[in-house]
């Protein structure tokens, strides 16, 4: 299960503003316009996946706080910069049942999702429930139409945001079962690839493989960093028609996470991404 960290600030806020078109409540600004996080438990949540809570101080007590139900991880960006101004695109396959996006940071000036149509998600629209907070916005679309969502987001300081699915129940439900990157192994007469054993270096071009359930195509990896700007793309092969995918990754020089892309039976976009952050070794 994904973990779920929450953390109380300790400074007294300042009124800001609110964010328009979705459940106007005031922001706050605490002192020196940021509000105080343990960078500890901000850097355990972003190296497993987790969601990092940006509570204001007293909010929780009185936050009426509606946890969604997790899914599988379609967008995983933590970062810490000076002021972020980010579109993040959002994919979403054809059957999911349910979307939740979750954003926050230490200052949250803006946080707005817009549906693949260009509209903007209101509080309280048929199948939408957004609850906004001081430094965050959550929201959880019951069946989302497929196709790309966005959220425009705008901060400063320390920020998290993320994006889960609930595929269709179907047999032909999508799905990222598993990744790995390989080196040769076995014994003799019994040679193989294996998954690695070792710490990956920067810079080495090693064979890796995806194993994905359900009906797609131009399905492709790709290295992203951990606040989800691209860094490089890797083709991937299909075994015989099966569900396992090779290709051959070669390694970044800088932290990284590993997402799949591809189309599902409709021409629909499709995305995954995997929890962990890698971080390669040399020079």
């Amino acid at each position: 299960m994904i973990p779920l960290l929450l953390t109380l600030a300790l400074m007294a806020p300042d009124p800001l503003r609110a964010d328009p078109g979705q459940h106007g409540r005031p922001l706050r600004n605490d002192r020196n316009g940021l509000l105080e996080v343990n960078a500890d438990y901000f850097a355990l949540a972003a190296n497993t996946g987790g969601d990092f809570y940006f509570w204001a101080p007293g909010e929780f007590a009185t936050a009426r706080l509606r946890i969604p139900l997790s899914g599988e991880p379609v967008l995983l960006a933590y970062g810490n910069v000076g002021v972020a101004q980010r579109s993040f695109a959002i994919p979403v396959e054809s059957g999911a049942r349910s979307l939740t996006i979750f954003s926050g940071a230490q200052r949250k000036d803006f946080a707005v999702l817009v549906r693949p149509d260009g509209t903007i998600v209101a509080d309280g629209a048929a199948g939408a429930a957004i609850q906004s907070f001081r430094h965050m916005m959550i929201a959880t679309i019951d069946v989302p139409v497929a196709g790309t969502w966005r959220l425009e987001f705008t901060g400063a300081g320390t920020f998290e945001v993320s994006a889960h699915v609930q595929p269709s129940r179907g047999d032909d439900a999508l799905a990222f079962d598993d990744f790995d990157f390989l080196e040769p192994g076995g014994r003799p007469g019994h040679e193989g690839l294996f998954p690695i054993s070792r710490e990956l270096r920067k810079g080495e071009t090693i064979p890796c493989s995806a194993t994905l359930s359900g009906q797609l195509s131009a399905v492709q990896l790709a290295f992203v960093s951990p606040d989800d700007q691209p860094i490089s793309t890797v083709s991937m092969e299909q075994d015989g028609g099966g569900r396992d995918y090779f290709g051959r990754c070669a390694i970044p020089s800088r932290p990284f996470q590993v997402a799949v892309t591809g189309r599902d039976a409709r021409g629909l976009p499709f995305r995954r991404v995997e929890s962990r952050v890698h971080s390669p070794i040399g020079n």
